[in-house]
């Protein structure tokens, strides 16, 4: 053989190698690289937020509630967080929040507190399961979901599972599998990935009033994106860009949680023959206030 060709040969198993090996560490990290696992740890609560927790494979599942006492609460914003995002830092904006405004939070499993493996159906399943709990504890308030980047494709399932009185989007996106698909042009994304939060799919069972809020430079999620979730949308959009911000700095303006706070006081109240849908349980709530684990 030729000496040429068989520096070819080297070179394109080589070349085959290194895409199988690299195909191969993003399949097997996916979950982490996808939700930006980590742990975080051990601290005290902000003042005013109790604990939440339910059972997960490995462990617990932590949320936050703030106004817990219920006193003078009519509307709470349930908020599901973006990749990586800790809670417990964005905790301190309820601060902007008006009075009689509740909040809930939590993280995703494998981030900040809580334990387990993340994905896109545990997600799902522990924000239905977190909601089921926030029903009970606040009886007669109104409940009002925000979605936040990777935490919008969460939303918007969940909107099949429950009934809720308003769904707020902040930077969504049409699909994840997209926004991977642009960083990533050389994989074979949907063989390999299994999380694809199919949002433009979900979105077509929205029955909620729905805002959305862009950020006014976004190098993340696209507005090309967010568009044409938005063109999918199956019901009228309130659409608002928030000045100044970018994908990370939308969440940290007073001027977001205004809007947020603003659209979800003036959606009406659901009429009396309404029926929530139940969605499957298959976790054990404790719902109580708990100390956070130590660090691992």
């Amino acid at each position: 053989m030729p000496s040429l060709a068989r520096k070819t040969i080297a070179v394109t198993l080589l070349t085959a190698g290194s895409f199988a090996c690299y195909w191969t560490y993003l399949t097997v990290n996916q979950e982490r690289l996808l939700f930006d696992a980590r742990r975080r740890p051990p601290r005290d609560l902000p003042d005013g937020i109790v604990a939440y927790s339910h059972t997960v494979p490995g462990g617990l599942f932590r949320g936050y509630v703030y106004h817990a006492d219920h006193v003078g609460v009519r509307d709470l914003l349930f908020y599901l967080p973006g990749r990586g995002e800790d809670v417990l830092d964005t905790l301190q904006f309820v601060k902007w929040l008006p009075a009689g405004m509740g909040f809930a939070t939590f993280d995703y499993r494998g981030l900040g507190h809580s334990d387990g493996m993340p994905s896109e159906a545990a997600a799902v399943a522990d924000a239905s399961q977190f909601l089921l709990h926030i029903r009970r504890a606040f009886p007669g308030v109104r409940v009002h979901v925000v979605g936040r980047s990777l935490g919008t494709g969460v939303a918007i399932q969940l909107a099949d599972l429950q009934d809720f009185e308003s769904l707020q989007l902040i930077t969504p996106y049409d699909s994840l599998l997209e926004i991977v698909g642009k960083r990533f042009p050389l994989v074979p994304l949907r063989q390999l990935m299994r999380h694809h939060f199919d949002s433009i799919s979900h979105c077509k069972k929205v029955v909620q009033s729905t805002k959305v809020l862009l950020a006014e430079s976004d190098d993340v999620v696209p507005h090309a994106c967010s568009e044409r979730l938005i063109a999918a949308w199956p019901g009228p959009v309130a659409l608002q860009t928030i000045a100044g911000t970018d994908h990370f700095s939308i969440v940290e303006r007073p001027e977001t949680w205004h809007a947020l706070c603003e659209f979800a006081r003036q959606v009406p109240h659901h009429p009396p023959e309404r029926v929530r849908k139940t969605p499957p349980e298959d976790h054990t709530e404790t719902g109580v206030p708990l100390p956070l684990p130590a660090a691992r």
